[in-house]
């Protein structure tokens, strides 16, 4: 079994309290709930500079590449 993240705990939660429903979980109207912020599977609350943004990107394609060349 994945081990999830806290985020995505949160987001399978909002996923299960609209019965799967994913596009539910983006128009939720239960702004009230602690969990609200982050249904979408990010954290609110952090503010990548454009700088981090590009490092994260680089990282992201490295990953993927390596995994496209494990799969060749």
């Amino acid at each position: 079994m994945e081990r999830l993240t806290p985020l995505k705990a949160i987001r399978a939660k909002c996923i299960d309290c609209c019965c799967g429903n994913t596009f539910e979980v983006r128009e939720c109207p239960c702004e009230d709930c602690p969990l609200w912020a982050f249904r979408d599977g990010h954290n609110p609350n952090i503010q990548l500079s454009d700088e981090q943004k590009a490092l994260r990107a680089a990282r992201l394609a490295k990953i993927t590449e390596k995994q496209r060349q494990s799969t060749d």
